[in-house]
């Protein structure tokens, strides 16, 4: 993930993802909205610099040709991870 070309992203996943995040730099902040290829059913593991709400990733839609939004805000040592929508188009 290279924010440094835009806050906002969009991704499509053509295979299973393991994502790599920039440093959590407090203030940084940027959305993600991936989507699945028609194939769909690709996986994303995120990064551990990455926390969600409960300590749990959400699961991704894996229906071809849908997507999911992300936001992610960081503190200086993690990025905080928002779920903002699923199974878009």
């Amino acid at each position: 993930m290279n924010i440094a070309n835009g806050t906002l992203q969009i991704l499509t996943l053509t295979g299973n993802c393991t994502y790599t995040f920039p440093t959590a730099t407090a203030g940084k902040s940027f959305t993600l909205f991936q989507l699945q290829d028609a194939t769909g059913s690709r996986t994303v593991t995120w990064p551990a610099s990455v926390k969600w709400p409960s300590s749990t990733a959400p699961t991704i839609t894996s229906t071809a040709s849908k997507g999911d939004k992300f936001v992610f805000t960081a503190d200086g040592t993690y990025w905080w991870g928002s779920n903002a929508g699923q199974n878009y188009l």
